[in-house]
């Protein structure tokens, strides 16, 4: 019997008016939610869930559904714009793309010629994707010029930090991720503060560790799974007694749960003895060094009962099919002990590559192309800023360090760069310290911005560009398991907004690189990418509804592969004891410090700012610091908001909706209160990237710096993670009501 879905799907092959995609909301490239674009004459009248696509199975969350919005936004940029005034000042002209991009080759080449293609830099975020077409075509540009000097501006908050401490442990491609189809029981740690997509089925792609899956552990939790939430606030999934247990651990202290979980599956005994005794280096170093770990002392610093932390390891330990999934971004001074710790637990308890564990899935294939990286010379290489750091050092030193390129710019040492090229990223509002952000970008002589819409960032740019939508550029494959399929481009490009990878292949062969970069012809890039499925784009085009679903290749299901994942670690075994990290001059343990500012490091504060503050990674109406200024969206989300528990609230005799001051040691924002029953009393949360105004709605925009609603002007970014240098999302604060803040202004053309 045919079901429904099935109907829809065939009569939409036979529709015209209905192009199959993939979402924008949480990334321009990679693979995204499926999407149904409707359209009539040229026009995208509204989106729906492709209910053939596995990863959402027909289902949108409010950001891929408020799609039409985000295109027709009146904020859109629609051609390249030259600044005009002072940097910061927010006035543009208008100019040409012949000229604009003739002046961008010109300045590369000159600053390449004069002083050498390190003093290029280039800068990418998520908007742009995450190791997909987006990024690979974007580091084969900058090394194809001779420069390692890629960098994010906040890449040491997310997902690469944490993925080197998982693989220093425990080895492995890429992160151990939870096989939840099998598990029976699911530990969901601190994801992010927040709640994740509400309707990812998966993650983005095979190889990311990335938002709650609830969709999938919701199925699992109705086949008799058990669930345990580790977060300060009960989130959505938890609640309404999905979950058995809810842990409303205290903002920072992750670490000292988990090392206190591995005391506890050490001294009973608990750990699996054979895959410890033949797998595993370092069982006795970590036996000694976690003696001090009790559950009473992590009780005393999580504010965790000595109990339930004693109780929830003994059911990890002996549940045979049990997985941990942690943040992707867990923002902490004290990453290193979390992220090692966490791995030793899923390594010691046995379930570390075993169905209903943590296991490495093996994909069909992947997506790639040469990005050129073997060219840069170790002399150049050498150049790359903060290339004396381990963390760097890992990654071949064709990626630089955040901290260096922010000291570079601002001191001078060991060089300044000249120019930047910045694709979807708005430093300003998402990165820690944005003052010193704003004077690293006025030190550049050269920036240009490639982006939808004006940002705070956008004023310090020489050159801004307009990017085209995910609907208006021609398409970018994604591959998630063994399915494989493309975005696609629905309507012609508003304006004169471009498809950022059409207009890098034509600076390429501008800058001379014509023959590197397929002589511009977009057809040749993908089917290089595609290469290694032996699938054509015109091929998967004509199977864009359904996508094509590679053959399974031999040993995919394969579990233990333990002589495998563990080749690139001393001795072949987990580092229980960590030797490269102690040949280095780190501690080779896992070793509680806390964060920069809190109750235990400085108590000194606790008198002034008696709360602790946080915020969420993600959200069902935003992403980041973009989508904001979408009336859809906007109308869920008025203004910055920060959660509070109303017992708090009656304390400070706020309510539901004040206006609010946050005040830290280090700068204050504004946000309006909202109550939140399931969030500890003793901690506010926020959320971070908010900046954007919606004029449908007579909202103003706000300032990134302090007084406006960024949560980055809280926090300490001096005292980081001595190896990635990862920098914490948790402080101290104190609050008082306030009167709503002032507009920060908006961008301004020239005539």
């Amino acid at each position: 019997m045919q079901s429904k879905a099935d109907a829809t799907i065939n009569e939409l092959k036979h529709h015209n008016g209905v192009v199959p995609t993939m979402c924008h909301g949480c990334s321009y490239g990679g693979y995204n939610c499926g999407i149904l674009a409707h359209v009539d004459n040229g026009v995208i009248t509204k989106v729906e869930g492709n209910p053939s696509h596995p990863l959402n199975r027909g289902r949108l969350c409010a950001k891929g559904l408020a799609a039409v919005q985000w295109v027709y936004n009146t904020n859109r940029l629609k051609h390249p714009m030259r600044r005009l005034g002072k940097k910061g000042d927010n006035r543009f002209e208008k100019v040409s793309w012949e000229d604009a991009l003739g002046e961008i080759a010109d300045k590369l080449k000159a600053i390449r010629e004069k002083l050498g293609p390190e003093y290029i830099m280039m800068n990418k975020g998520q908007a742009a994707s995450w190791f997909g077409l987006h990024h690979m075509l974007l580091v084969r540009f900058l090394y194809a010029l001779g420069s390692p000097n890629f960098t994010w501006w906040s890449p040491y908050i997310c997902y690469g930090p944490q993925l080197m401490y998982h693989k220093l442990t425990v080895g492995g491609p890429t992160y151990a991720r939870p096989d939840y189809d099998n598990a029976e029981l699911i530990i969901e740690w601190f994801t992010g503060g927040g709640q994740g997509g509400a309707a990812r089925g998966g993650v983005e792609t095979v190889d990311t560790n990335l938002r709650s899956v609830p969709i999938k552990i919701l199925d699992r939790l109705e086949q008799g799974a058990k669930l345990i939430v580790i977060n300060p606030q009960l989130i959505p999934l938890a609640a309404n007694g999905r979950a058995d247990k809810w842990v409303p651990i205290r903002p920072g202290t992750d670490s000292s749960l988990a090392l206190a979980m591995i005391n506890v599956v050490i001294t009973k005994g608990l750990y699996d003895k054979e895959f410890v005794f033949r797998w595993c280096d370092g069982f006795e170093e970590l036996t000694a060094h976690v003696d001090k770990y009790t559950p009473q002392w992590a009780e005393s610093i999580t504010d965790i009962p000595a109990d339930d932390i004693v109780s929830i390891a003994q059911e990890y330990a002996t549940t045979p099919n049990a997985v941990i999934r942690v943040s992707e971004a867990p923002q902490k001074r004290d990453l290193q002990s979390f992220g090692v710790a966490v791995p030793i637990l899923i390594a010691i308890t046995g379930h570390l590559d075993r169905p209903g564990g943590n296991i490495w899935f093996k994909p069909t294939s992947h997506l790639g192309f040469d990005t050129l990286a073997s060219r840069l010379s170790e002399e150049v290489k050498a150049r790359a800023l903060g290339e004396e750091k381990l963390y760097i050092r890992s990654r071949g030193r064709t990626i630089s360090s955040y901290p260096s390129a922010i000291q570079a710019l601002t001191s001078g040492h060991p060089y300044r760069p000249r120019a930047m090229l910045l694709y979807g990223s708005n430093p300003i509002n998402t990165a820690r310290n944005p003052n010193g952000i704003a004077q690293a970008l006025v030190n550049l002589d050269f920036l240009v911005q490639f982006d939808v819409t004006l940002n705070h960032t956008s004023g310090y740019a020489d050159l801004v560009l307009p990017a085209a939508t995910r609907y208006e550029c021609l398409g970018q494959p994604g591959l998630w398991n063994n399915h494989l399929t493309t975005s696609q481009r629905v309507i012609d490009p508003l304006g004169q907004s471009r498809d950022e990878l059409e207009v890098t292949l034509e600076l390429a062969c501008r800058m001379g690189f014509g023959k590197d970069f397929w002589n511009g012809n977009y057809e040749a890039m993908v089917n290089d990418y595609l290469s290694p499925t032996g699938v054509q784009w015109a091929e998967l085009k004509e199977n864009a509804l359904d996508g094509i679903s590679l053959p399974e290749t031999d040993g995919v299901a394969t579990r233990e592969r333990y002589e495998e994942a563990f080749a690139g670690l001393t001795n072949g075994k987990v580092q229980l004891y960590n030797q490269l990290l102690a040949k280095e001059g780190f501690n080779p343990l896992p070793t509680y410090r806390g964060e920069p500012e809190d109750f235990m490091n400085a108590p000194n504060l606790k008198k002034d700012y008696p709360l602790i503050f946080t915020d969420e990674h993600s959200d069902y109406f935003s992403h980041h610091s973009w989508m904001r200024d979408i009336p859809w969206l906007r109308e869920h989300r008025r203004n910055p908001y920060v959660k509070i528990n109303p017992i708090t609230a009656a304390a400070y005799e706020i309510r539901h909706g004040d206006w609010l001051e946050i005040r830290s040691p280090r700068g204050h924002m504004r946000a309006q209160a909202f109550f939140a029953q399931g969030l500890r009393p003793d901690t506010i949360m926020g959320q971070h990237g908010w900046w954007q105004g919606c004029k449908q709605l007579g909202l103003p925009e706000q300032s990134s710096f302090d007084g406006g609603g960024n949560t980055n002007v809280l926090y300490d970014w001096e005292h980081i993670d001595a190896i990635t240098e990862n920098q914490t999302k948790n402080t101290l604060v104190n609050l008082r009501k306030c009167s709503p803040p002032d507009s920060a202004g908006t961008a301004e053309e020239g005539n």
